[in-house]
């Protein structure tokens, strides 16, 4: 089976943020990534993973290679020299030296991330981009502590972290 990205809904934090001027350091714009989502479609290979797994494995690649066609390299990053924090996937500015951290949550961790963006906002966090299921049902509707868009949104405008935030929200159909 086929999942199909249909939807992508992002919101940023703080509110009055330009992404597009955070993203061009990384030679994109949130509308580009946002594009790109949309044309991908992801297979579920009945693995004893889940879908949830095999998703998130599959959107780690799509940035890896998102980016690389930049001539940016994407990887697993640590937030912070003292802490043994690593991001699904980071890529640093060649300009800035600051970074992108991107994490993919399926499972209820969305306050962790938020943290670990907080954390790494102190030493290179340049963006936390955040994807989450914008609606969970299309994704597992038996998996009930998914964490979803509206929720995420409504825990970073009630924290309103330091921290640049792009939480973007992806809905899907199966066909």
């Amino acid at each position: 089976m086929t999942f199909k990205i249909i939807d992508v809904e992002t919101y940023a934090s703080p509110h009055n943020l330009n992404i597009d001027n955070i993203l061009e350091n990384y030679l994109t714009t949130c509308e580009e990534i946002k594009n790109a989502l949309k044309e991908c479609a992801f297979q579920h290979n009945n693995t004893e993973k889940g879908f949830q797994i095999e998703l998130h494995e599959q959107l780690q690649d799509f940035f890896s290679k998102f980016f690389s066609t930049k001539g940016l390299s994407a990887y697993s990053m640590g937030y912070a020299p003292m802490i043994v924090l690593e991001s699904d996937i980071g890529v640093q500015s060649k300009t800035s030296g600051k970074r992108v951290y991107i994490e993919i949550e399926f499972r209820p961790n969305e306050f962790k991330d938020i943290v670990k963006f907080q954390i790494g906002y102190k030493h290179k966090l340049e963006l936390g981009i955040l994807v989450v299921a914008k609606n969970r049902e299309n994704i597992n509707r038996r998996y009930t502590t998914m964490p979803d868009y509206k929720k995420c949104k409504n825990i970073i405008v009630a924290l309103e972290p330091e921290c640049p935030i792009l939480l973007v929200g992806l809905d899907g159909e199966w066909c």
